[in-house]
């Protein structure tokens, strides 16, 4: 069974665990392990993570399958993206689901919950980053009529990776 809810600071903590592991499993592989642990060290700071979620604009969502978290979203409310005219916008920063878990519809049940509170709050698009060579993101996000808008640079230490901007019309 998958429930999703949003985050609480009480949290933190394990947000912080759950999303330097997912990340990790993600796109380890692919960048020099030094600019990784940089990466996860600064991105995955228990206290940054702490300040986000005290912040009014990011929302955090956490999946639980049978009761264990494995998977959670953060949204940001009122962060624009330049190929959208309308203020009325809020960004996917992240959707992550453990490896372990990829296949069980942990991102399905994330991704409609993030649709869900971004129709709720009048928002217009709904908008998102994903590198260039995970298609299996790209499809995912297709599936549910996000479109490639545009393209932004991500970096990882000294690794710059292209990535698309993928929008959907809320």
């Amino acid at each position: 069974m998958i429930e999703v809810r949003q985050a609480t600071l009480a949290d933190y903590i394990m947000l912080s665990d759950l999303g330097r592991r997912a990340f990790q499993e993600a796109f380890g592989r692919y960048n020099d392990p030094g600019d990784m642990q940089a990466y996860l060290d600064l991105s995955f700071d228990p206290e940054r993570i702490k300040n986000q979620l005290l912040d009014p604009l990011v929302i955090y969502l956490v999946a639980s399958y049978h009761g264990t978290p494995v998977g959670y979203a953060k949204l940001v409310r009122n962060n624009v993206c330049s190929q959208y005219s309308s203020a009325n916008q809020m960004q996917m920063e992240r959707i992550y689901a453990l490896d372990a878990y990829v296949g069980k519809k942990i991102g399905k049940a994330l991704m409609l919950e993030s649709l869900h509170i971004a129709k709720e709050e009048g928002n217009e698009y709904l908008w998102l980053g994903v590198w260039q060579e995970n298609q299996r993101a790209i499809k995912f996000y297709k599936d549910f009529g996000f479109e490639i808008i545009g393209v932004k640079q991500f970096k990882i230490g000294n690794e710059i990776n292209d990535d698309y901007v993928m929008g959907l019309k809320l």
